[in-house]
């Protein structure tokens, strides 16, 4: 099994470094692993222009503790590395993007700094597939196959496959679940169950394109015109924002089946505002609290548009907090309890550890909350306008030629969740791995994953005829 890797070496010391933390392993195996825990002894400086690149699976990551958690596609091993403001985020397209919008179980290209031991860039893979919601497929972990359909995709007994947050292994994938397959060539890197899934069509989104919706604790996506979110099955609060307008409505989602909800009403007449009031603890730690990288006085209540923002909060001898929050009410007390640091030395490393620090509540939907240090609230989506995301200028992809689909004709058209037309329709088509998804009233949702390349040629697609819902 072949698996990319590159790296590139620019001192001897390093490549000597590298050598002798490498598993033996003739696949390709993921140099971070052993960067972000191994320190150089040779003496000299490692210059911070030293990089490794690899591929690897995203996990998770903790925004507290300014860590990425990844999975090493030849071991199938879990590793940490460190993010900063200036780690650059990408989206499969090349376009700027937040951590917030990976999804657990995505392949992910990562260049880390050898001497800072930090991802200076993560994107979304743009060679790797997405097969998503499969439901003819047949696993044999024995023989190291997966078949969906009429392809074969190498996978093991340990290929990591998630359901629900939770790491799983091809054995306990149960008949009649739909899966979501991602890997490079005919390597499965990963398999995510999918079965709960329901869908949430938005309608009315002209008011909020460009925003931010966010359903429950865990969904954060900007808004386009008329969009397709597949959403676990259960009830949640969902939260529209855009341009100090916007506000909350409550959902439930159905297994298998697909909700509409119009927006439109949550735009109003006015700008609408809501109001922080923190109380930070202890009182004697005299924080620096910032709102979108600006100053702010945190003992007067601060009146804010709709929308996301960024919150920092700095005291010496305290872990910095770094938080992303939703404004889409009028009112909330913040409540924040620091947590001091802890100077004491790992006996294994000689390196300091730290407490893990609480986190700031995600949004103004809910009653006011008391936060401690062991309080775990899931993070909104970065505001595009944070002046401390530290992220690059976005690049545009290139349109390449049309796409055309003929059929199932009169079915609603979805591309990458945006609405394109009813079948038959064409669009412009860019290189990459996109997302079509295919509805009409009293038919069952589908949705299917497309990969071009850079040809100018026009494409025409003929995709089956959609299940009568039941």
């Amino acid at each position: 099994m072949q698996y990319k890797r590159i790296f590139i070496i620019k001192t001897i010391g390093a490549l000597l470094l590298f050598i002798l933390i490498l598993p033996g392993c003739a696949k390709k195996q993921a140099a971070p692993v052993a960067a972000a825990g191994v320190e150089d002894t040779s003496g000299n400086a490692l210059d911070d222009r030293l990089s490794a690149t690899d591929t690897a699976v995203y996990i998770s990551h903790d925004e507290e503790a300014g860590t990425v958690r990844l999975l090493n596609p030849g071991n199938n091993r879990v590793y940490e590395v460190n993010y900063d403001r200036l780690t650059e985020f990408y989206d499969r397209f090349g376009k700027v993007s937040v951590i917030e919008l990976f999804d657990m179980g995505s392949v992910v290209d990562v260049d880390i700094s050898v001497h800072s031991k930090t991802v200076t860039k993560l994107q979304q893979s743009p060679d790797a597939f997405i097969r998503r919601n499969v439901e003819n497929y047949r696993v044999n972990a024995n023989r190291g196959v997966l078949s969906c359909g009429e392809d074969n995709y190498r996978i093991n007994v340990d290929t990591p496959v998630f359901k629900s947050g939770k790491r799983l292994k091809p054995a306990d994938i149960a008949e009649g679940d739909t899966i979501t397959v991602t890997g490079m060539d005919h390597d499965a890197y990963s398999i995510i169950i999918t079965s709960g899934d329901g869908h949430v069509r938005l309608s009315g989104t002209e008011y909020f394109t460009g925003g931010w919706v966010q359903i429950g604790r865990d969904i954060i996506k900007p808004v386009t015109d008329e969009m397709i979110i597949d959403v676990p099955e259960g009830s949640y609060d969902m939260t529209v924002t855009y341009n100090g307008r916007g506000g909350v409505k409550h959902i439930d989602v159905e297994r298998g089946r697909e909700i509409t909800v119009d927006i439109s009403d949550l735009k109003g007449e006015l700008i609408k505002y809501g109001t922080l009031v923190f109380t930070i603890l202890p009182a004697s730690a005299e924080p620096k609290v910032r709102i979108n990288g600006e100053e702010i006085d945190y003992l007067e209540p601060r009146e804010l548009e709709y929308g996301v923002y960024r919150i920092e909060v700095e005291a010496k001898g305290y872990l910095p907090i770094k938080e992303n929050i939703s404004v889409g009410q009028e009112m909330a007390n913040i409540q924040i309890e620091l947590t001091e640091t802890d100077e004491a030395e790992d006996e294994d490393t000689g390196t300091k550890k730290e407490k893990s620090s609480s986190t700031l509540p995600v949004s103004l939907n809910n009653p006011p909350t008391s936060l401690s240090g062991s309080t775990s609230l899931s993070s909104s989506s970065s505001s595009a306008a944070s002046s401390s995301s530290g992220t690059g200028s976005t690049i545009p992809a290139t349109t390449k030629g049309r796409l055309y689909i003929d059929s199932p004709e009169g079915a609603e058209v979805y591309y990458d969740g945006s609405y394109k037309g009813v079948v038959p329709t064409g669009f412009s088509k860019t290189p990459g791995t996109h997302v079509i998804t295919l509805r009409r009233d009293g038919y069952r949702t589908k949705t299917y994953t497309v990969t071009f390349d850079d040809s100018t040629d026009d494409e025409t697609y003929s995709f089956t005829e959609l299940a009568e819902d039941d």
